[in-house]
């Protein structure tokens, strides 16, 4: 009997140190929202599971269990060494009598896509479509699951009949552990009383501060003005990381997009012509997903192009010219855009910023326009034991206009687009304005 426990054991043991594939299944999405294929969403999702619920070394997962991995992707290291986590994105949408139905494989981990497939079926005959869907599936997801080790029966040796130990008598040993414990503890006594009466300085002991004590009929408490947030050592690694990747997010968060100016003439005024100046910003693509794949950090939260990263102190130690440029705001920065002539000299400058004291300057040597078209799409907040970063994944469309005189426009040869600190507007702007 004992040796059948130790087979069991040993196998059952062997087995749970396998690698898995967590695989994460999300409703499908109605591409064109047509309420008339609606059901299609959850249908296609529950087909997917029902097919893989019983595949060996794959473990089906939901919504709810991604949004737990995304909030602590630390978790992803407790799993079964050599483990992979998956995320299934599909989307469907019918055109007449076909249903057209794409598909994502993505590696959690990392967020890049392994492979990305579509099929096509007849509306009226779901069961091909769920063997289609079903099929490429595992077509797409096979290739990527962990490899287990097959399991062999272990050789169980032959078991001798154990010799009776050598056992002292209970009592005594409990009178020599007795024995032993009241030495230790007289010798810490001693000490302490050493260090009570001032014969002895105990240099383990640091004086307790923010302490209420009771001393002689008053309660007193020690403390100091200039005391810090002690740094942990430990955390270094992931501080210089978190330092690497906020100094460039503050330094230069953002791309920029331009089209050439187009140029408009007045039919009534054949003097004056018209430029207009189309801009896109956004954050650059890789800002996200370096912050994904390379910070440990502590919370995520998406709502809609909204994402917020949640750093802890418990993770990080904040660099304190970090914080005191988020607390100051010296991190934010505008758009300034300037239009040159073939001498290199600026003709017309636009200040994109909400600041109202630029909104109400002039300039007698270039035509100058300030705009409120631009909008900042990160946001920094720091406390006293967190620091969230707050990104706006969208495109910000502008569009800068201004009418100049023909031989000017005719004299324009470059644009020019560069985000200024708000801080140091005045420094910039005021030898050309």
């Amino acid at each position: 009997m004992r040796k059948i426990l130790v087979t069991i054991l040993l196998i059952s043991g062997l087995a749970a140190r396998q690698p898995l594939a967590f695989f994460y299944v999300l409703p499908f999405d109605n591409l064109k929202a047509d309420p008339t294929v609606e059901w299609i969403a959850s249908g296609l999702t529950d087909m997917v599971r029902e097919n893989f619920k019983n595949e060996i070394g794959l473990k089906l997962q939901t919504k709810e269990d991604l949004e737990v991995i995304m909030k602590d992707r630390s978790l992803m290291l407790k799993q079964p060494r050599g483990s992979r986590n998956f995320l299934l994105l599909g989307k469907y949408s019918r055109q007449l009598d076909q249903v057209e139905v794409s598909m994502q494989l993505i590696d959690v981990a990392t967020w890049d896509e392994l492979d990305a497939r579509t099929v096509n079926a007849g509306y009226s005959d779901i069961t091909v479509l769920n063997n289609q869907v079903n099929e490429t599936i595992r077509t797409m997801l096979y290739p990527y699951i962990p490899k287990r080790t097959v399991l062999s029966a272990p050789i169980i040796p032959e078991f001798a009949d154990p010799k009776p130990a050598k056992r002292r008598h209970p009592v005594s040993v409990r009178s020599q552990m007795i024995a032993n414990n009241l030495d230790k503890e007289l010798k810490k006594l001693e000490e302490s009383m050493d260090v009570l009466f001032g014969a002895k300085q105990d240099k383990k002991v640091k004086p307790k501060k923010d302490v209420t004590r009771f001393e002689g009929g008053e309660w007193t408490m020690d403390f100091s003005a200039h005391e810090r947030v002690d740094e942990n050592p430990e955390l270094a690694p992931n501080t210089q990381m978190l330092s690497t990747v906020l100094e460039q997010l503050i330094a230069n968060p953002y791309d920029i997009k331009m089209e050439k100016p187009k140029f408009i003439y007045h039919p009534d005024d054949d003097a004056y012509m018209t430029v207009q100046f189309h801009v896109v910003y956004s954050l650059k693509d890789e800002i996200i997903m370096e912050m994904l794949n390379t910070l440990p950090y502590t919370g995520l939260e998406q709502n809609g192009t909204l994402t917020i990263f949640y750093f802890s102190r418990e993770s990080f130690n904040f660099p304190e010219n970090i914080t005191e440029t988020i607390k100051s705001g010296n991190y934010r920065s505008v758009p300034v855009i300037r239009f040159f002539n073939k001498e290199k000299n600026p003709i017309v400058v636009v200040a994109d910023t909400p600041e109202e004291q630029w909104h109400s300057r002039s300039s007698q040597k270039v035509l100058y326009i300030p705009e409120r078209q631009f909008s900042q799409l990160i946001e920094f907040t720091v406390g006293g034991w967190s620091l969230q970063v707050a990104m706006e994944t969208v495109d910000l469309y502008a569009t800068y206009e201004f009418t100049l005189p023909m031989s000017d426009v005719e004299g324009l040869s470059n644009v020019n687009i560069k985000f200024v600190n708000e801080n140091e507007l005045n420094s910039f702007l005021d030898p050309i304005l």
